[in-house]
């Protein structure tokens, strides 16, 4: 199979036509409609093309060389299926299950979480989040609670979040957040327009429109719980 051919693949997958693709790579849609007719497998932009997929949902060894399967194993990557009353093997580490709370403060939102009792820890390669550069202290896990990212996320399933990364700043266009929106928290795509000042927060599922906030006012309004990094769970099958 040509690059062109996984890459049409890929987009089947994901949903996406060109115009999604091009938003992500930044490669017009001509180039990209081309390079899927032609199904071609020489191109300049193959990189740019294969960073536009999330790795937690395309593998992009597949795109890049067919090596593998398409659906990526990088949702669950460091995961590892263990009884909670297994001993906790050597260069493994728990992760629980959080809910969150939010509530007014002196000027501020005030953040607190809560274990899921009837949820059981789970248990993570450290080599993983070495290589991932994630610090276990900075890891938290939460439930989605909705349909708005099917089908990347389903209710039910859960999320590994990253607190480090909870700025604006550190926003990565198309990766995917736990954001706090007046008192909820919800996982959306954020695409932070530098030159304009937008904050666009977007759903995988169509249903869900497009919500954009100024930069300015981004704070008042939104906080950055982090990002998520890893997803696990049953949704949707």
């Amino acid at each position: 199979m040509k690059f062109g051919e996984r890459l049409e693949a890929a987009m089947r997958e994901m949903g996406w036509g060109p115009s999604e693709v091009a938003e992500q790579s930044g490669v017009a849609m001509p180039t990209i409609s081309a390079i899927v007719r032609r199904a071609s497998d020489r191109t300049n932009f193959k990189e740019d093309l294969i960073k536009a997929f999330p790795k937690e949902m395309i593998s992009h060894a597949w795109l890049r060389d067919e090596k593998g399967s398409m659906k990526s194993d990088a949702g669950g990557g460091g995961i590892i299926a263990l009884h909670a009353e297994d001993d906790l093997p050597e260069g493994y580490i728990r992760i629980p299950e959080y809910k969150v709370h939010f509530s007014a403060g002196p000027g501020q939102v005030v953040v607190s979480y809560e274990l899921e009792e009837c949820s059981e820890p789970a248990t993570y390669r450290l080599s993983w989040l070495q290589q991932e550069r994630l610090n276990p202290d900075k890891l938290k896990r939460f439930k989605v609670k909705n349909g708005s990212m099917e089908p990347f996320l389903f209710h039910g399933d859960s999320v590994l979040v990253n607190e480090a990364e909870n700025t604006l700043d550190q926003v990565l266009d198309g990766k995917v957040y736990a954001i706090r929106y007046g008192n909820e928290l919800r996982i959306k795509r954020l695409f932070y327009r530098r030159i304009s000042g937008e904050v666009v927060l977007r759903s995988d599922n169509p249903a869900y429109k497009d919500e954009e906030v100024m930069a300015s006012q981004f704070n008042e309004q939104i906080s950055i719980i982090g990002r998520v990094r890893d997803k696990s769970g049953t949704g949707g099958l």
